[in-house]
């Protein structure tokens, strides 16, 4: 369908401009974004995925990305992030959200792993 073609129905507004649903797509992989979840950069639309594949900040668990869409919550220690639900400890995987923990090179230890290494 030409872009320039009259919009008689079924049309999307982005950035206060007309666009037909089948030309609204992803920047990224080109899939139609009418009716789906999406963001932008650079006034460029993207779907979730590709924008978090392009974009967004890596879990230090689980290496996915971190978009913060639909409630995802994380946490930020220095330069990493994590999943909420990925952050646990390195030795024991019991969960870490809102409890102490501490740094030991690439790890992070619960403080009962931490006393244990110290010993």
């Amino acid at each position: 369908m030409n872009h320039r073609e009259a919009l008689a129905k079924g049309g999307v507004t982005y950035r206060d401009e007309p666009w037909h649903k089948e030309c609204f797509v992803c920047t990224g992989c080109k899939v139609q974004l009418a009716g789906q979840h999406f963001t932008s950069r650079e006034d460029s639309p993207y779907c979730l995925k590709c924008f978090g594949n392009l974009y967004a900040k890596k879990c230090e668990a689980c290496s996915k990305p971190i978009t913060g869409f639909g409630g995802g919550k994380y946490i930020s220690f220095e330069e990493r992030q994590w999943h909420q639900p990925c952050f646990t400890c390195s030795r024991c995987s019991v969960s870490l959200v809102g409890a102490g923990f501490f740094p030991n090179r690439d790890q992070i230890l619960c403080r009962d792993c931490n006393s244990n290494s110290n010993l």
